[in-house]
């Protein structure tokens, strides 16, 4: 399962990051975009933003990973997601909350 957190600055991401590092999750477990640049190059052909093909995804249908979050989350913020197992998701989404997010999502 991944859980995504809306982080309104920087300096929370950090903590955040060193927090679920703490706690277990490795840093290849974590993915972190900014929104502002996910809404900045959106129109355009996508250079800075990841592209994250899962088993879901159709071979050719990828699309740029923060697109979703910038659709749905209308505001400045960085996005933090965290890969964790199903019966983690209370501890990780606990974690994020004391770090400062602004919102957490389910992906």
């Amino acid at each position: 399962m991944q859980l995504v957190a809306i982080m309104p600055r920087s300096e929370q991401v950090g903590f955040l990051v060193d927090s679920l590092h703490n706690a277990g999750f490795d840093r290849k477990d974590m993915v972190i975009t900014d929104l502002a640049e996910g809404r900045e190059h959106d129109t355009r052909a996508g250079e800075k933003l990841a592209y994250i093909q899962t088993e879901r995804d159709k071979l050719f249908a990828k699309e740029p990973w923060a697109k979703k979050f910038v659709e749905s989350y209308h505001g400045p913020g960085i996005a933090v997601a965290v890969e964790c197992p199903k019966h983690e998701t209370a501890r990780v989404r606990g974690i994020m909350e004391q770090s400062g997010a602004k919102k957490i999502l389910d992906a």
